[in-house]
């Protein structure tokens, strides 16, 4: 089974693992069977460790560098196995959630309230997922309305530096004794303010989810996904460049119908998605604006040919329409995809499973990528598994790359990934027994893309890099009401060519540390009580100085963080978080952008 993400702490009960993955395959599939670079975060055990944010909780999983420049809400930065931060598809219920302008996702968008689940898949996905998965997938996963229990819950935060927080999520659906559910909804809605440590850094943040089901028939659902986001904040800037006047103001939204046909050999999915963003910031005196509206259909299905085998087919029509509104460069532009996709899954023994994939992307403005996987794993026994994975995967050139023209008017070409990576997954036979994963993996980035500086800084394919590394989770229960846990990567990174003139043949990428370490452990004295202590260090980075136009090493960060809990009643909890308690000063994003000083936060949850 795929690691539970070793900071997730347990509240009062025993681990209760995923029965089921969907990131991986694209349909629910046994998590006994899903790859040791399968993460699945149960949001709830999240919410009771203190976790607030999407960004903090990626950031503590093996093989993932996720952090905040100036606090929760503020520009993020994700790094998945060394890959740059819009080398990640981020996705809503298996929906594509829209991306900036410049490919990336603003990760400060997203709470984890509302949330079911958080799905991560590490290493290239394109042949599932096409572009912008070129190092991996995170999937947020909304709670099933049809088997949700039907209630609300109330959830209150406030804390250092104006730190206030209200979340209501509700439930409801037809179930009655003996009958299961054919029709339900699920909504949540939250509201924060953060005044921030630094000036003009202020954030206020609306946050809307909600998914609606329907059984027509013992085969077949329908459903509904939306989401929406609204936020206003200011932009301080870094530490030696800061800014009283920027700010930026953002929202999004997501619209997706779907179906949902399951019977004893097929398994198929539809759905058309509708969405967008719009960004306007003020900066450097500049006003700003960038929208984008985005269409998606998708369709694709699983058939069994046998109890062995297994295979299926799928199609992908995007259509995504920019429209930049900047200081003397306005420009508008409409790019079309279509991707078609196979995959075979065969089991030739007992204990052997090999799964195959190929897929083609062909777009209306730049080349079109074909990309494959081969997968084989093996389970020694009922406790230990292998799995190998040869793999291609890809990035679309983003807005950015295209709005100033290519040089020499070149097509532009997406950016690769050829990837390899091996690991064990071992789980106890016994619930005090440890689980762990181990992963070796290895990136091999062709045709990044730069900008050239003999043609007015024009994009061109031209860049090549390679990531490296090892990552290891762990946990355990070595005495009762007692857990400890632990997440480690170990990443080297070389550029193989000159690489955004900040970075030159034989260097290492910036900002992505050689030593990622999150541990920390749990203790559950009685039934109303839990309390955890843990610890994240980041060691071996280095940035580029803008000042002095030269790189420099950044301080290795070592950041406590501690957490209380405890049950008033049945369905009242209270709960204390303090960040930072050593008082870590050290960037835990780049140059420029210090740590949050420490901070402490109380908060309610009552159920009704």
């Amino acid at each position: 089974m795929p690691l539970v993400l070793p900071a997730l702490l347990l509240a009062q009960a025993a681990v209760q693992l995923p029965e089921t993955v969907v990131v991986e395959t694209r349909q629910p599939a046994p998590a006994s069977a899903a790859s040791p670079s399968v993460t699945k975060l149960d949001v709830a055990q999240a919410d009771e460790a203190g976790y607030r944010s999407l960004t903090s909780l990626l950031g503590t999983a093996p093989g993932v560098f996720a952090t905040e420049q100036s606090g929760q809400g503020s520009q993020s930065s994700l790094f998945i196995r060394g890959t740059n931060s819009a080398h990640t598809a981020v996705l809503l219920d298996g929906r594509r959630l829209p991306a900036g302008f410049s490919g990336t996702y603003e990760l400060g968008r997203y709470r984890l309230f509302g949330l079911s689940s958080v799905e991560v898949l590490r290493g290239a996905s394109s042949s599932l997922y096409g572009a912008n998965s070129l190092g991996g997938v995170v999937d947020l996963r909304l709670q099933d309305p049809l088997t949700a229990k039907a209630g609300s819950t109330l959830d209150v935060e406030g804390g250092s530096y104006g730190r206030a927080s209200l979340g209501y999520a509700w439930a409801t659906n037809n179930a009655r004794a003996g009958q299961p559910a054919t029709q339900g909804t699920a909504l949540s809605v939250t509201r924060a303010h953060d005044d921030g440590w630094r000036a003009n850094s202020d954030r206020d943040a609306s946050t809307a989810l909600v998914k609606s089901a329907w059984r027509l028939s013992p085969q077949l659902t329908a459903d509904l996904i939306g989401s929406a986001d609204l936020g206003r904040g200011g932009l301080p800037g870094s530490e030696t460049a800061p800014s009283s006047v920027d700010w930026q103001k953002d929202h999004g939204w997501l619209l997706s119908p779907g179906l949902r046909y399951v019977d004893s050999i097929t398994t198929a999915t539809a759905f058309w998605s509708h969405g967008g963003t719009h960004v306007r910031s003020f900066t450097g005196g500049d006003l700003q604006d960038y929208r984008l509206a985005t269409d998606e259909l998708t369709a694709f299905a699983d058939w069994k040919a046998r109890s062995d085998l297994s295979f299926g087919l799928g199609a992908t029509y995007e259509r995504n329409a920019f429209n930049q509104v900047a200081y003397a460069t306005p420009w508008a532009n409409t790019i079309e995809s279509f991707g078609l996709w196979t995959h075979l899954d065969w089991k030739p023994t007992s204990a052997d499973r090999l799964k195959a994939g190929l897929r083609r992307d062909d777009f209306s403005d730049f080349a079109g990528k074909t990309t494959g996987e081969l997968t084989w794993a093996h389970a020694f026994d009922a406790q230990l598994a292998s799995h190998l994975k040869a793999a291609t995967a890809y990035r679309a050139p983003s807005a950015n790359d295209l709005a100033y023209g290519t040089s020499q008017n070149l097509v532009l070409r997406p950016e690769a990934n050829r990837a390899f990576e091996a690991g064990l997954r071992f789980a106890s036979a016994t619930p005090q027994g440890p689980t762990w994963t181990l992963v070796a993996f290895e990136n091999h980035l062709t045709d990044l893309i730069d900008y050239d500086p003999n043609d007015n800084y024009k994009t061109f394919n031209i860049a090549k890099a390679r990531t490296r590394g090892l990552e290891l989770g762990v946990e355990a229960h070595p005495a009762k009401g007692v857990r400890v846990f632990g997440a480690a990567t170990s990443l080297q990174t070389k550029a193989l060519t000159d690489y955004l003139g900040v970075v030159a043949a034989g260097q290492s990428l910036l900002r992505r540390p050689t030593f990622t370490l999150s541990a920390g452990a749990e203790i559950t004295p009685n039934e109303r009580w839990t309390c955890g202590l843990g610890v994240t260090l980041l060691h071996g980075r280095v940035d580029f100085d803008w000042d002095s136009y030269q790189r420099v090493t950044l301080p290795n960060s070592l950041v406590w963080r501690g957490w209380a809990r405890y049950a008033w009643d049945d369905t009242t909890d209270l709960s204390l978080r303090v960040e930072n308690l050593g008082g870590e000063t050290a960037p835990p994003a780049a140059l420029g952008y210090g740590a949050q000083p420490r901070s402490v936060y109380v908060g309610l949850t009552k159920k009704f």
